[in-house]
């Protein structure tokens, strides 16, 4: 027996729930009807929130339309979602919520009350901070969760310009004092780091990204240069008693780090890594940290400190 559009659609949300691939050809065997009207189907269900991950071995549901709280079954609520997707002149069925009933994406003010309580809860003490609006947080880990891209608006202080980009946010990430988002740019065909302050706008897009399986966020890290003029160098460092414990606390992203515990408590540091970078973390610790190596590194350090030494003295 044929179905109508509504008892389709139901069929197909039942298929899609299951958590497993369904491909258009299966869909249309199950439901009775053609290819052509699955694809058809699937769009429509796009407009009232449901969004799928696509490739060729199906369908994939990766997001429902919330269910707002307004007294409704979940199956009634389904109903009254899919007047939304029906031509006008479609004939509800009995079992179907008989009323237009406009579900829109837009947040409620309870939603954007609850995202700024999420976003001042997310925190890092800096000396200063960033301005970014309060919802950019909340957008970037929805679009991770879902793995869906978004177009930015993006300036750079370089060239003083913005510019729109595409991006499939993979991780955010603070360092050195800001938040940046590690992304790929469908516009460099790589992967970029995008600091939070400097998208302008932005928007969460439908396109389903497919994580690369072979990024490595850890090799990304090692190689992310804060300045382009920065080199890489292998460090021996002591740290004292003091701050030795809190060393030994922490896991480096280059996996051949070693830290070795002295008789008196002092902990080796050995490391390879961005030497600026690796330097205003070391800066930090002041006298209970000791560069041993590279010898042209501590000279450095040795000329830096006497001339602080002397504007002290003067």
């Amino acid at each position: 027996m044929k179905m109508n559009k509504v008892e389709r659609l139901f069929k197909i949300i039942d298929f899609l729930n299951a958590g497993n691939y369904v491909t258009a050809e299966e869909l249309a065997h199950l439901t009775k009807t053609s290819k052509r009207n699955i694809y058809r189907d699937m769009r429509e269900l796009e407009t009232v929130g449901f969004y799928f991950h696509t490739e060729k071995k199906g369908y994939l549901l990766m997001e429902k339309p919330a269910k707002h709280n307004v007294g409704l079954t979940d199956r009634e609520w389904l109903s009254l979602l899919l007047t939304q997707a029906l031509p006008k002149q479609q004939v509800i069925s009995a079992n179907s919520m008989q009323i237009e009933y406009k579900v829109g994406r837009n947040k409620t003010s309870k939603e954007e009350r609850w995202n700024k309580v999420i976003s001042e809860r997310v925190l890092h003490h800096f000396l200063y901070r960033d301005i970014y609006d309060e919802n950019l947080m909340i957008s970037l880990v929805k679009a991770i969760e879902k793995r869906r891209s978004i177009m930015i608006t993006y300036y750079s202080p370089t060239n003083a310009i913005e510019t729109k980009r595409l991006i499939d946010p993979y991780y955010l990430i603070d360092r050195d004092d800001h938040y940046y988002i590690v992304a790929y740019c469908h516009e460099k065909k790589d992967f970029r780091n995008f600091r939070m302050d400097r998208i302008k706008a932005w928007q969460i897009e439908k396109r389903i990204y497919v994580f690369q399986e072979s990024f490595s966020i850890v090799q990304h890290l090692s190689n992310w240069k804060m300045d382009r003029t920065d080199e890489i160098n292998k460090f021996v460092v002591r740290f004292s008693k003091k701050v030795g414990k809190y060393i030994k606390e922490k896991e480096f992203y280059d996996k051949n780090a070693i830290i070795e515990e002295e008789e008196d408590g002092s902990v080796i540091l050995t490391i390879e890594t961005m030497s600026k970078l690796f330097l205003r973390w070391v800066r930090k610790y002041g006298m209970d940290a000791e560069v041993i190596e590279p010898n042209h590194i501590r000279e450095q350090l040795k000329n830096e400190f006497k001339k602080l030494l002397d504007i002290y003295d003067n």
